[in-house]
């Protein structure tokens, strides 16, 4: 948490990191990964990590790269992932995890298999695009960019195939 704490103070006094409130975001941040491990394990999930590795599955989110410097882009099959070692949300786990955006919607607070989130695709589509550029600033300006779903997310909770794709 303190390493963390370190990356976003410096992120900030680059002015790449606009949350005035590290402390609670950090909070938020740890506190949506505990519950989503949690959701994994509860839906049969093997996970052989405390924290995934996230990603984004399907369609790319070009937008994403404003967030980095130098980002890459890696692209792996499904089917190279032991399906207990892999989740997804349908949104980023930080919108779908939190109690205040709830709705009726069936994949609020839900985790999902690959199969699964295949089938809440086909019924749903992809969440809607949202305008937003990290760099330069620009944001969504109905609410919080943490508060739109943006894309779906994909959950590696093993170090066997992404380590396989490290250089």
């Amino acid at each position: 948490m303190e390493e963390a704490r370190q990356v976003l103070l410096a992120k900030k006094a680059a002015g790449k990191f606009g949350n005035p409130d590290i402390d609670g975001f950090l909070q938020k941040r740890y506190g949506r990964d505990r519950m989503l491990r949690e959701a994994f394990i509860a839906h049969g999930g093997k996970p052989q990590r405390d924290a995934p590795f996230y990603m984004t599955f399907g369609r790319p989110d070009r937008q994403w790269a404003s967030a980095y410097e130098h980002p890459a882009r890696v692209k792996i099959p499904l089917k190279e992932f032991d399906p207990p070692t892999i989740s997804f949300t349908y949104g980023q786990s930080f919108a779908v995890f939190n109690p205040a955006l709830s709705g009726p919607e069936e994949y609020w607070n839900k985790i999902y298999f690959a199969d699964e989130i295949l089938g809440v695709i086909e019924r749903n589509g992809y969440p809607p695009k949202v305008k937003y550029d990290f760099k330069r600033r620009i944001f969504p300006k109905d609410k919080p960019i943490n508060d739109h779903l943006l894309y779906v997310e994909a959950h590696i909770w093993s170090d066997e195939v992404v380590g396989r794709y490290r250089s």
